[in-house]
């Protein structure tokens, strides 16, 4: 009962908290297309395509409405621990990265809640079941795939799981390394999703977990050995680890082995490594929920909301990272300048020296800095509209 009511209120407090992130206005943008569209897209991005096509099949039109699909199935995830472990139960209603992405609009909470039943599955040695909710998990993130050598003792349900994911390894080395390649470039992006805790009480946490895997059981396995996979793949230069993220889905076999080898301790010392894993926990949880009340509005987002009071019947362009922020947040309709930028709004197009300008008059979004606004003041009459720090809205004539 604890659980379940740490669960709700911890999540629900950050649901509301947090301002959309970049990432999840894309699913809402990819998720409008048909099934293959989607498919489409994903050929110039990263990711498999289950959770955008369950998206797209319930109707799901905003942020909010993706982001409850994820809270519903990290509550899936959270009743099956529970139902196996109620100190697991606990531990993972407080596990800051399963609390983010339990509310993030994207595709980890499914994956998550996948394994959750795959890891559970074996542990009742129900290969065949572990297999299928493997693969399901894989199809929604290909963190999912990193668990596939757990199958390895019953090589009929590994090969089929290959077999079945064959299509997503297809896709996987289809799409653009340029995809992944800028996460090792990027080494303060975590701050986008959540303050980064003090270093004690990460040092803390991370000692806890680590004492707490005194006793070795099958669920410390399952969680050693996609830990194992993924660092292969990271020294055979595939940029797979992304900090939170890796670890909200590797959350269900990680609480699960705490959980269970707490009882090779002495009642207090259990108690007592609990309650610090907790605490730790809250901590962290505490200050990002703080962080992300306290953070400014968004100034592109600011930007794509001022647009919303230009008159309908005029023509609205925007340009770079301003496009998806508009055309989610604003109005369908947008215009794209240049055009390749709505064919995949999560990068930045460039314009050619020979891009068509879009006839005038019209107003624009876009960044104050952007070499579109220099060919637009070159060719016609640039008058602001709006300006903030970062973004413009101005009407072209």
């Amino acid at each position: 009962m604890i659980a379940a009511v740490l669960f709700l209120l911890l999540r629900a407090a950050l649901l509301y908290a947090r301002q959309p992130f970049f990432d999840e206005l894309f699913t809402v943008w990819i998720s409008s297309k048909s099934f293959a569209g989607i498919l489409q897209a994903l050929q110039k991005d990263s990711g498999p395509p289950l959770y955008y096509f369950a998206v797209h099949a319930l109707g799901l039109k905003t942020v909010f409405a993706a982001r409850l699909l994820s809270l519903a199935c990290a509550a899936v995830s959270m009743a099956g621990i529970a139902r196996r472990d109620k100190t697991a139960a606990l531990l993972m209603a407080v596990f800051p990265p399963a609390i983010l992405f339990a509310v993030d609009a994207r595709a980890y909470a499914m994956c998550a809640m996948f394994v959750t039943i795959g890891v559970l599955a074996l542990g009742r040695e129900r290969y065949g079941g572990a297999a299928v909710a493997f693969v399901l998990a894989a199809y929604s993130h290909y963190y999912g795939f990193l668990f596939f050598p757990l199958l390895i003792r019953r090589w009929r349900a590994l090969a089929v799981a290959l077999i079945a994911f064959a299509p997503g390894l297809w896709l996987a080395m289809h799409q653009p390394a340029e995809a992944t390649r800028w996460i090792g470039r990027m080494p303060g992006w975590p701050d986008a999703l959540f303050v980064r805790p003090p270093i004690v009480i990460a040092i803390l946490g991370i000692a806890a977990l680590l004492f707490a895997g005194k006793r070795w059981n099958t669920f410390t396995t399952m969680t050693v050995v996609p830990i194992a996979f993924a660092l292969v793949l990271v020294i055979a230069g595939r940029p797979v680890y992304l900090p939170m993220r890796f670890e909200s889905v590797i959350a269900p076999p990680l609480v699960l082995a705490v959980a269970t080898s707490l009882p090779s301790w002495r009642p207090l010392a259990a108690r007592a490594l609990l309650a610090t894993i907790c605490g730790a926990s809250f901590v962290i949880w505490t200050l990002g929920l703080l962080d992300h009340m306290n953070r400014p509005p968004d100034d592109y987002r600011e930007a794509a909301r001022v647009a919303r009071l230009v008159p309908k019947d005029m023509p609205l362009v925007a340009t770079g990272y301003l496009y998806l922020e508009t055309v989610v947040n604003t109005r369908p309709g947008v215009i794209a300048f240049p055009a390749e930028q709505g064919e995949h709004p999560g990068w930045r197009a460039r314009p050619d020296p020979g891009s068509p300008l879009p006839p005038p008059p019209f107003f624009w979004v876009g960044e104050r800095a952007a070499p579109e606004l220099q060919i637009l003041r070159r060719a016609h009459t640039v008058e602001p509209f709006y300006s903030n720090a970062r973004a413009v809205v101005a009407r072209v004539r």
